[in-house]
């Protein structure tokens, strides 16, 4: 694959991730992502298999830019200790989700996986993978959280984050019903005691 087609799938998946975002699979149609670009519609199947293809690309990219842009900067920085970068990464994504976002859109992992899972096999693995990522360095600063016994809560490191990471997609669903930032100040406060 020369390095002008992978430019340009690139460009296609740029321009078609904020509208699967606030949109959805079902909302968004071929045309909306080849509109937004300005390219005809013959070129997306030129760089894409299907809709379903197009979509694995853009979720790839979603998760690459969340694990560059949060999770690099603070779970690299060795002068916070371990139990404060895991406090700091959630409330880095709910500061993110008030400010940025105004409480809508949510994760769209979240809400692609809620949409899709059932219907798409390539969709729901892709998303299983690309959490599974987050969840492991996560999972490995509430280790050595353990260790350095910031964290008392005897349950298993990989449980601890589960459990979070479950609770952080329900919040986002209940914020998203009731079109309130109170869901997401609950969250960090129970935060605070599981990681006690």
């Amino acid at each position: 694959v020369s390095s002008k087609h992978i430019e340009k799938s690139d460009y296609l998946v740029e321009k078609g991730l904020s509208i699967l975002w606030s949109k959805g699979y079902n909302g968004t149609s071929v045309n909306d992502i080849v509109n937004a670009a300005e390219v005809p519609k013959g070129s997306f199947y030129f760089y894409f298999e299907s809709k379903e293809d197009y979509v694995v690309k853009v979720l790839e990219k979603y998760f690459e830019n969340k694990r560059a842009n949060i999770i690099k900067d603070i779970f690299n920085d060795a002068d916070i200790a371990p139990k404060e970068c895991i406090l700091n990464f959630y409330k880095l994504r709910v500061n993110y989700i008030k400010e940025k976002l105004h409480c809508t859109l949510g994760c769209m992992g979240s809400n692609m996986s809620t949409e899709m899972a059932e219907h798409s096999e390539k969709i729901r693995t892709t998303i299983v993978a690309e959490e599974r990522k987050i969840r492991l360095q996560v999972r490995d600063v509430v280790k050595k959280a353990q260790d350095a016994k910031e964290i008392t809560n005897p349950i298993d490191a990989d449980k601890i984050v589960d459990f979070i990471e479950d609770s952080f997609k329900g919040m986002l669903t209940s914020m998203k019903e009731t079109k309130s930032s109170e869901p997401l100040d609950n969250f960090l406060k129970f935060l605070t005691v599981i990681l006690q």
